[in-house]
């Protein structure tokens, strides 16, 4: 089964509308596994109440798992000042970082291979028509060109001067009070983007199989 983690940052539900959809769409492909985590605002490394230094490693340890054992993720976060919201992209560097670094450099990316070669995609939402949604997607998208990801985007949809969809992810606009409900345009665009992940991923990783074989069988 090749496994697709939906990863959203939801304050007011937007997200969260945005991200059952995709799940939606992903699930229409045969042989995949959709799973969903939840951000909160709290680091990863902060010790939540009642729990123990050795609970808050195991809880790491579990959660750069769900990661690395991703085939695809497909990341939601609102758009702040023109960019993905902090807790998100504080999650991937607290994942992508030693859990204890070394005193003299604190932020090496000891994990920076993690997610080489896995599928990435992004969806976002902002108040206003103008809130930053194309440059939240592109600031999720150029992290996973970062960490050696393979990128896909919805791409430009038809009809190409009528349609409003990013070509860079799925969007909502939430409204001033986040209480908007998904337009049937904003829904439809969200499974299609979960729909088209959940495809090449499993294209990819079917041809990585057979790829992996012909080096057997050629050795």
């Amino acid at each position: 089964m090749v496994r697709v983690l939906v990863m959203v940052y939801s304050r007011f539900g937007v997200l969260q509308r945005l991200a059952d959809d995709i799940v939606e769409g992903a699930q229409k492909v045969p042989q995949v596994q959709v799973h969903v985590l939840p951000i909160d605002d709290v680091p990863i490394d902060e010790l939540r109440p009642g729990e123990t230094e050795d609970d808050r490693a195991r809880r790491r340890t579990v959660l750069v798992d769900r990661l690395s054992t991703a085939d695809a993720l497909i990341v939601g976060a609102p758009a702040y000042f023109g960019t993905m919201a902090s807790p998100m992209k504080r999650l991937f560097e607290d994942c992508l970082t030693a859990a204890s670094p070394p005193p003299n450099d604190r932020s090496r990316p000891w994990h920076l291979a993690l997610l080489r070669d896995k599928v990435g995609a992004a969806f976002t939402a902002s108040g206003t028509p103008h809130g930053g949604n194309e440059m939240a997607l592109h600031s999720i998208l150029t992290m996973f060109m970062h960490l050696g990801m393979v990128v896909v985007t919805p791409g430009q949809a038809e009809p190409l001067l009528k349609n409003p969809a990013a070509p860079y992810g799925a969007t909502a606009i939430a409204g001033a009070s986040a209480d908007r409900p998904l337009s049937e345009e904003e829904g439809t665009a969200a499974q299609a983007l979960g729909e088209r992940v959940a495809r090449i991923a499993v294209w990819l990783c079917r041809g990585r199989s057979e790829w992996e074989r012909s080096q057997i069988n050629r050795a």
